[in-house]
């Protein structure tokens, strides 16, 4: 029988053991974060917006981190959770399009799509990646369940797959490693922030 705690060891091994790729190469997991920081910084610094995308539970996340990044990073960043738009395109082109079309219309190259899916073989997930490549956009993939799932295989400047097979895990998994990308980037930002004052101190 699972209990809580035996769930929670579950969670902290998937975390330990996610694998990453980045430009389909295979690298630590240290590699793969610094590699989604360094997107981050580098959008920040072009000026780009930063989509989200991911359905349930994972658009909860989407929906926290993005506003994570605008707050603590400064970025342009948007989730495409709006229940009204949603429901708009899923009433008038179906639900696979519902993510897909608005960012058709909004999103432009060099934009950053970072796109999320437990399974990793969510159909509306897999169309804006390709539609992002049609448009030069960066692409982060975060996926789990099974290791040839559909996201994980399609191309993306990095790709994080978290080995579980519980929505649970998938969901605060993920959540968990963007956190200690955002978060960090925030305390950095914070040092350099508070470096000016600390050398006018000094003098």
């Amino acid at each position: 029988m699972l209990t809580p705690l035996d769930w929670i060891e579950q969670l902290r091994a998937a975390i330990v053991d996610s694998q990453c790729r980045v430009k389909s190469q295979v690298v630590s997991l240290s590699v793969g974060l610094e590699a989604i920081a360094e997107e981050f910084r580098a959008a920040r610094a072009r000026e780009s917006n930063v989509w989200w995308v991911g359905n349930g539970g994972s658009a909860a996340l989407c929906s926290h981190l993005s506003q994570d990044l605008l707050n603590k990073i400064g970025l342009r960043s948007l989730a495409l959770t709006d229940s009204a738009l949603l429901s708009c395109m899923a009433n008038d082109y179906g639900y696979s399009e519902v993510y897909r079309r608005p960012l058709s219309v909004l999103a432009r190259e060099n934009d950053l799509l970072i796109a999320v899916s437990s399974s990793g073989n969510s159909e509306n997930i897999l169309r804006c990646v390709d539609l992002a490549r049609d448009k030069d956009m960066r692409v982060i993939t975060l996926s789990g369940f099974g290791a040839d799932n559909s996201l994980r295989e399609r191309a993306s400047d990095v790709s994080v797959y978290l080995p579980c097979e519980l929505y649970g895990h998938a969901e605060v998994g993920h959540e968990t490693l963007l956190h200690s990308v955002i978060e960090t980037l925030w305390l950095e930002r914070e040092r350099e922030n508070a470096a000016p004052e600390t050398r006018q101190s000094a003098l």
